[in-house]
């Protein structure tokens, strides 16, 4: 059975748009006392060809993680069940094409050089993630990467925001690597630790 909070979530970020674009603000994490997101950016985007297309879900207001991939000259798709936040980049990132939408529902065609979903799958299920991880693989060219964020160990974790409490779930590491190597991706740099899973789709071509 689903967690009530696991369902609550977009409703809240739908009900605190504003407030999570006051929250999060527009500059990336440094790295104090959690990952630092502009290094993890560099490592998802190395190597991807200029102008690579990027699927973004779970992409929030598009700052500042959608503004910064747009600053390294990539082209941005970003998704959200968030109509406010959606908006939010519409208005102040037109230079990335932003649309709402739930990732448990469908997601735009790919293929991508690159998918994200950065703080963002980890406020799913376990059994939402193990469907919709696999859905996102499935997104990811030839030669391109998948990155999202989760936690070390398998369970469900409930936080505080803005006076409601905030849903977090994990899978448990190996699961993660099954579902990515079933996917068909190599992990590049495995999230056992750090929480941060960046994984690649070799060339069809390559030995």
């Amino acid at each position: 059975m689903t967690h009530p909070f696991a369902k609550r979530i977009v409703g809240l970020y739908r009900d605190k748009a504003d407030d999570w674009v006051r929250d999060r603000g527009a500059t990336l994490y440094s790295g104090d006392g959690g990952v630092d997101e502009a290094v993890w950016l560099d490592r998802f985007a190395a190597g991807l060809p200029a102008g690579a297309t990027i699927l973004d879900v779970g992409c929030g207001s598009g700052w500042p993680i959608g503004a910064a991939l747009l600053e390294r000259g990539l082209q941005v798709i970003g998704v959200d069940a968030s109509p406010g936040l959606i908006a939010h980049a519409q208005a102040t990132l037109p230079a990335g094409v932003w649309s709402v939408g739930d990732m448990r529902e469908s997601l735009p065609l790919g293929p991508f050089d690159g998918v994200l979903a950065w703080h963002s799958l980890f406020h799913l299920s376990p059994d939402d993630q193990k469907k919709v991880l696999p859905k996102l693989a499935a997104c990811v060219a030839e030669g391109g990467r998948l990155m999202f964020t989760s936690g070390q160990a398998y369970g469900e974790t409930i936080g505080q925001w803005r006076g409601e409490p905030l849903y977090h779930a994990s899978l448990d590491p190996e699961a993660y690597r099954a579902l990515l190597a079933d996917a068909g991706l190599r992990v590049e740099y495995d999230g056992a630790e750090s929480g941060v899973w960046l994984a690649r789709r070799a060339f069809l071509s390559a030995k």
